[in-house]
């Protein structure tokens, strides 16, 4: 958060903080409004597209005057001097309206921050990047401020990209051979999510290398019979190729560095 400025949270019921307390936006419209803008934030927004989407496409007659009703409001609670000293501004510009905030005060910024900057970094620091953006998620986008259909329009790419980082940060930490204490995470992952292939693939591994090969051989006969049962499709050539690996013994899939093993961080964050 920054020094004397809001904190927004958007991933989960949008949240307003500032210095240890929490603003009062009671209305849905008002949080969908401000999630909209923070999510754009810096850029213009245009009115037709607010309107749009707080009223689902279907705006009434009058909208464009409660939309305006809105703007106020929120100006009032986060901006009530106009002078954006509080880290926030809203501010008209043509036919929209645009947020100015500090991308580091909005956990969806900083979420897309730390795994950009995870891709830089090696295994370790890796895991550790992708376990504090997952930590910003506690819920879905806007959970108590939008639609399914209007959240799907404005997340689009985020669920995947959440998904990607925890895919990445489970196969970082295999890296730092923390597959043990992976198993009991990684089970409960593909048993909720049994088509995700990059999980598959690091359960089955994780099992493995803790000595557990016949664990791991029915891991990928599992998978096998959701893929066919699911999608009417065989898992791809890459997870076969470790299935076949497995059986095999073949010496690739032990650790990179043979017991080589690193603290272990909390459980990637899940709602």
């Amino acid at each position: 958060m920054t020094d004397g400025g809001w904190e927004f949270r958007l991933l989960g019921p949008v949240e307003v903080w500032r210095g240890g307390g929490r603003a009062a936006l009671a209305r849905r419209a008002q949080r969908c409004l401000l999630g909209v803008l923070l999510l754009e934030a810096g850029r213009v927004v245009p009115v037709s597209r607010l309107l749009d989407l707080l009223w689902d496409d279907d705006p009434p007659a009058h909208a464009r005057g409660v939309l305006h009703s809105h703007v106020a409001r929120l100006r009032g609670v986060l901006d009530p001097d106009r002078t954006g000293s509080r880290g926030f501004r809203l501010l008209l510009r043509g036919d929209g309206y645009v947020a100015e905030a500090d991308a580091g005060a909005v956990d969806v910024h900083r979420f897309r921050d730390l795994v950009a900057r995870a891709r830089l970094a090696g295994p370790g620091g890796r895991a550790r990047l992708l376990r504090d953006a997952l930590a910003q998620w506690r819920g879905p986008l806007l959970a108590d401020a939008a639609t399914d259909r209007v959240r799907d329009r404005l997340g689009v790419g985020l669920e995947e990209l959440r998904w990607s980082a925890v895919e990445s940060c489970v196969e970082a930490e295999l890296e730092c051979g923390r597959h043990r204490e992976l198993l009991p995470e990684l089970a409960d992952l593909v048993r909720q999510h049994p088509l995700r292939e990059r999980l598959i693939r690091a359960y089955m591994l994780a099992l493995y290398r803790d000595g557990r090969r016949p664990d791991a051989l029915a891991a990928y006969r599992r998978a096998r019979g959701d893929f066919a049962r699911e999608l009417g499709l065989e898992p791809t050539s890459d997870l076969g190729d470790v299935h076949d690996r497995m059986v095999h013994a073949d010496r690739s899939l032990d650790l990179p560095i043979p017991g080589a093993r690193r603290p272990a961080g909390p459980a990637v964050a899940w709602w």
